[in-house]
């Protein structure tokens, strides 16, 4: 079975945006994961934080078709955020008091735990402090 990777906010924004400073570097670095047979997981919570990041009118439209990009793709696994997901990352955030993650990195790091997952597309390095690797630096 090939690697499995979390596709995180920042790589979704970086691939999106032309202009992203990690932009060139993201799409290497997919286009490598694609090469070497990769399966993809991102979740629902994480979609949410795209929107949000690209609520603003004028990114509203590229928002809409990346959002519908990723939940049409038959490459990528969308994990939703049930009770039980809820409750352990809501465990993490609260006795993670020594860290700055945010509830949606929770919810992230415990996904990757349950799947065995080690590595993130991300430039986030919370997944470091984590103790999963990141793709996007």
């Amino acid at each position: 079975m090939n690697e499995s990777i979390f596709i995180d906010t920042s790589a979704w924004l970086a691939l999106a945006n032309k202009r992203d400073f990690w932009h060139k570097e993201a799409k290497n670095i997919r286009q490598e994961l694609i090469n070497n047979n990769c399966s993809f997981l991102v979740s629902d919570y994480v979609i949410c934080e795209i929107a949000n990041s690209l609520s603003r009118v004028q990114f509203r439209k590229l928002a809409v078709n990346l959002i519908e990009s990723i939940l049409s793709s038959k490459e990528i696994k969308l994990i939703r955020i049930n009770q039980e997901l809820f409750d352990e990352s809501w465990l993490l955030y609260k006795h993670r008091i020594d860290k700055e993650w945010g509830l949606i990195d929770c919810t992230s790091f415990t996904i990757m735990s349950k799947y065995r997952i080690s590595a993130a597309f991300t430039n986030d390095h919370h997944f470091e402090q984590a103790g999963f690797r990141i793709l996007l630096k």
